[in-house]
């Protein structure tokens, strides 16, 4: 009997033991910490904080206390082992999960390896699909709603839904859905496609505006593809280029002013939309496309060029559609266009480029051209005014330097121009002719025969 007790009490022993080790093990204890934002909402913030299974949990302490935390800790740990299980494209295992006040932000944040989660969004959506979204490193698009669905088995649910896509085109639902979607913590929607991101602050966004950020989206993924191909016809690799037009974030300001263009020494491309026409977006981007040259007596030709891609090479269908109507009107500008065509051998195809002439060479007649807002624009805006005298082309309008470049692609090619641009040649040496004689050919050329 003694030997029996000797047996059964240890083990006694140690079940107790174990008891309380998964006791201790399972036991969230808080601690009092901060966190410091430096974002519109800037400060330091108390939180009651755990560590749990190797993650961390943040809930500011003027909103959540500890027995609603200890439970949404556990609430919070049960779908990390399930998405651990379940999906093989985890990238990020432990959780470090901020519960903040409503007002802080406009929708959960995913940034580097945390996520911020307002606290409304506990109870009226399932916070499960952004915990997905930080585990995967993805933003709200339909790749991540797919994959929270068939982890948790809920083929019934709506994704979330910021901005209504009613009335999109399947066109432009099939953008939303490639598209990821971002909030960081200065409450900015940052849009990311595959080689570039669109960043605009949500005070600044409707559903209107989203229709056309969706719309400039789509543009700049075809317009891309198409210049990169472009300038592969012509021997023009991207080593060639301005800078890496496969790492382009765009700031949509939207303030109704210029619209910029900057690459730093390492390449990264920035570019500032302060309207979203599908023309502003293709100018900007041609301009990262752009090969390196030192000369700036040919700055007005990147201008120019840049202009060319926008209204000529990849122009919108509905401008397209208006020129060719008022090429048959007899009464737009007392039959004056129509006389112009009439009076050029052109293709179909052409009829932008010779719109574009047209409204130049009306300027030199000394004609009305006050419909025209381009003509008053000069390519000088970068320059200031004691540089403006010191080179080529700063006195030309935006519409201008595009009817000259498109003359000057006419006499050497599209090539031609490029390799003009990378090399040291003077107008002199590569076109045979200094830049005056060129430009008067130029206008010469636009002028009715």
């Amino acid at each position: 009997m003694r030997r029996k007790y000797l047996i059964i009490i240890p083990l006694i022993l140690l079940v107790c033991i174990a008891g309380v080790l998964i006791f201790l093990k399972s036991r969230i204890t808080f601690y009092e910490d901060s966190y410091k934002r430096n974002y519109t909402y800037s400060g330091v913030f108390d939180t009651i904080t755990a560590d749990y299974n190797g993650c961390k949990y943040n809930f500011e302490s003027n909103i959540v206390d500890e027995k609603e935390a200890a439970s949404l800790v556990k609430a919070f740990d049960k779908p990390r082992k399930q998405i651990i299980k379940s999906s093989d494209k985890v990238t990020q295992e432990k959780l470090n999960i901020y519960v903040v006040a409503d007002d802080r932000i406009v929708g959960p944040v995913v940034e580097a390896d945390a996520l911020f989660l307002p606290k409304k969004y506990l109870y009226e959506y399932d916070y499960r699909y952004w915990i997905v979204q930080l585990m995967l490193k993805k933003g709200q698009c339909k790749e991540s709603f797919e994959e929270y669905k068939n982890i948790f088995n809920v083929e019934s649910a709506e994704q979330p839904v910021i901005f209504s896509t009613t009335g999109f085109s399947e066109e432009q639902l099939e953008t939303v859905d490639e598209t990821e979607l971002f909030i960081d913590g200065d409450n900015n929607c940052i849009f990311k496609t595959d080689g570039s991101e669109f960043i605009i602050n949500s005070n600044l966004i409707d559903d209107s505006t989203y229709e056309k950020i969706i719309d400039i989206i789509k543009v700049e993924s075809i317009t891309k593809e198409n210049l990169k191909q472009l300038l592969e016809d012509i021997n023009i690799d991207q080593s060639m280029y301005g800078g890496n037009v496969d790492d382009i974030t765009y700031h949509i300001e939207n303030k109704g002013g210029r619209s910029y263009t900057s690459i730093d020494s390492d390449g990264k491309i920035d570019i500032t939309l302060n309207n979203l026409t599908e023309r502003t977006l293709e100018h900007e981007l041609m301009h990262g496309f752009f090969v390196d040259y030192t000369d700036l007596n040919k700055y007005w030709i990147e201008e120019g060029f840049c202009e060319y891609v926008a209204y000529i090479l990849y122009p919108e269908t509905k401008l397209v559609e208006g020129i060719s109507k008022m090429s048959v009107d007899d009464s737009y500008e007392d039959g004056d266009f129509k006389r112009y065509l009439q009076s050029k051998n052109y293709d179909d195809n052409d009829i932008g480029r010779m719109y574009f002439d047209y409204v130049v060479n009306r300027l030199y007649q000394g004609k009305d051209v006050s419909d025209y807002p381009k003509l008053k624009e000069k390519v000088a805006t970068n320059f200031g005014p004691n540089e403006q005298s010191k080179y080529y082309g700063l006195d030309l309008s935006y519409t201008e330097a595009m009817s000259f470049t498109a003359y000057l692609i006419e006499l050497k090619g599209l090539d031609g121009l490029f390799y003009f641009m990378a090399s040291e040649k003077s107008y002199e040496e590569f076109y045979g002719k200094s830049y005056y004689i060129l430009e008067k050919e130029w206008k010469k050329s636009i002028g009715e025969n």
